[in-house]
Formats: structure tokens, C-alpha cells, sequence
């Protein structure tokens, strides 16, 4: 009986540790019709554990070749071990039903979103842990044209983002600075990954994601076209229940020692 090397164990308890992600994020690079990943929600770790919903896609948390990447992924692995603070992540994809389960205290933590005034109302906050941007993303043709030259544009137009994201309210204020109606569809239970999926198979027109994955989804589907940004640079936060300023005060003092250090630069320049 032949035994697997070790490059086939690894990535054999990779599989089983996120296998109902993985095995319907294949179904859905081979079928543009696929439905949408599910959300996992545990959470409620026993002991000190650190219970974080992290954002499952190219740029947070995701799973390459037989390695486990991300850029939160591997800041909050940087923070465990530095820390000294076990932390256990569980990928969501309903940005929804994640910010209700950490607002219920069922995580601790939820990687990452950008930092406005919606989330504030409703979250801690830490300091910026990313730069980033929202981008306005659409299919271009076979000779690069695009059908929105510009957010002007958007005027009568449909956008579909993720439910609860904070695109929402930067598109309304961009319906009022142009003066005119822009239709906002908050699409429950798809991922930004997703988003860019049905665009470049062309279910839907267009839509606004963080201008990280529309870059990273980029290289799969090299019609689609980020070039309309919808924001200025975005701090892109780590959110915390309301009554847990303690962890706030941990892991903001460890971010600001961190950032200071040649890893974390190394980490923002690999994604």
C-alpha cells in the first residue's frame, strides 16, 4: 500500500478542513450559473480562543494550490502569534448574516471591511490594517470598450453590491452629487468574488467591490474593468462587538508596533 507523500497530506487536510467552501467555489469556476457559496457560521469557541469571521475571497482568505492565502489571513496569524492569543477563523461569505452573529457575539472579529460611518454606528473599530478602494466593475468588449465611461454615467443605472456592504451608502451619496437616481441592489448572500463572476459572465451589468478583488478577479477574467473608482483610499478595519474594548485596545496596539515592521510590509506588497 502506497503511503501519500507529504505534499498530498497537506493538502488532503486542507480539503477537509474547508470542503464545503472549496468544493462549490470549483462548481462555480465551472458552471457560470452555480449558486452562491453558503455562509459558515460557528463561531462561540470555547476557552481564550479568538473566534474571527473572515471574509472569504482573493484578497482576505483564500485557499492557492495547496496553500492557505490572504492578506488578513496572514495579519491575523502574525497577531496570534505575536499576541500570544489563539485565534480560530471561520470564511463567511453573507456580509449580512456576519455583521448579525458579531453583533450577537458569536465572533469576536470580523476581516475586514472599509471604515465608515454605517460600521461605526454599529462596531468598534480598529485603526487601518490596509489601504484600499471601491471600484465600479463592468464587462468590457473584445476591443476594451466600456459602457460607463465614467460614475456620471451611473445616473439611471443599476448597481448590485453585498448586503450591509459600505458601498451602499457611498452610492447614495454619489446619486446625490450627480443628481440623479442611481438603483442599488443589495445582492443577500454573495460574496464580492461572486459579484465579479456574474459581471464577467454577464448576469448582471455592473457592480461595486473593493478595488483589491476586482484586481485579483481580474486575472481570471481579463474583460472585466475596474477602472471607475467609486471612492477615494479607504481604511480598510477590523470590526469588534460594541462591549469588547479590551480587544480593541490589544489588537490596536499590536497593529501599531507591527506595521512598523519589514513582515507587514512584505504582506501588503504580496497582495
Amino acid at each position: 500500500m502506497r503511503h501519500l507523500k507529504p505534499k498530498y497530506r497537506q493538502t488532503a487536510t486542507y480539503i477537509l478542513l474547508l470542503l464545503a467552501i472549496f468544493a462549490l467555489m470549483e462548481s462555480t469556476r465551472r458552471c457560470t450559473h452555480a449558486a452562491p457559496l453558503p455562509t459558515i457560521v460557528k463561531g462561540n469557541s470555547t476557552g481564550d480562543t479568538i473566534d474571527v469571521a473572515i471574509i472569504y475571497g482573493p484578497l482576505s482568505y483564500y485557499l492557492y494550490a495547496d496553500t492557505i492565502g490572504g492578506i488578513n489571513f496572514d495579519l491575523l496569524t502574525a497577531f496570534s502569534r505575536d499576541a500570544g492569543m489563539p485565534v480560530k477563523m471561520w470564511p463567511v461569505v453573507s456580509l449580512e448574516s456576519s455583521l448579525a452573529n458579531l453583533e450577537e457575539g458569536t465572533f469576536n472579529i470580523l476581516a475586514s471591511l472599509p471604515s465608515d460611518n454605517s460600521v461605526k454606528q454599529r462596531f468598534l473599530t480598529t485603526q487601518s490594517v490596509f489601504l484600499d478602494k471601491m471600484a465600479l466593475i463592468q464587462l468590457a468588449d473584445s476591443a476594451g470598450n466600456i459602457r460607463i465611461k465614467s460614475v456620471l454615467d451611473l445616473a439611471n443605472d443599476t448597481v448590485h453590491i453585498q448586503t450591509d456592504s459600505p458601498a451602499g451608502a457611498r452610492l447614495m451619496n454619489l446619486d446625490n452629487e450627480i443628481g440623479a437616481h442611481i438603483e442599488v441592489v443589495s445582492d443577500k448572500d454573495l460574496s464580492e468574488e461572486y459579484l465579479c463572476m456574474k459581471v464577467a459572465v454577464g448576469d448582471i451589468r455592473c457592480a461595486v467591490v473593493n478595488e483589491k478583488t476586482a484586481a485579483a478577479m481580474k486575472k481570471r477574467y481579463p474583460l472585466l474593468n475596474y477602472d471607475n473608482l467609486v471612492s477615494f483610499t479607504q481604511f480598510q478595519v477590523w470590526l469588534m462587538n460594541k462591549n469588547d474594548s479590551a480587544l480593541l485596545n490589544s489588537v490596536n496596539n499590536w497593529l501599531k508596533e507591527f506595521k512598523e515592521t519589514e513582515e507587514y510590509r512584505q504582506i501588503i506588497e504580496k497582495y
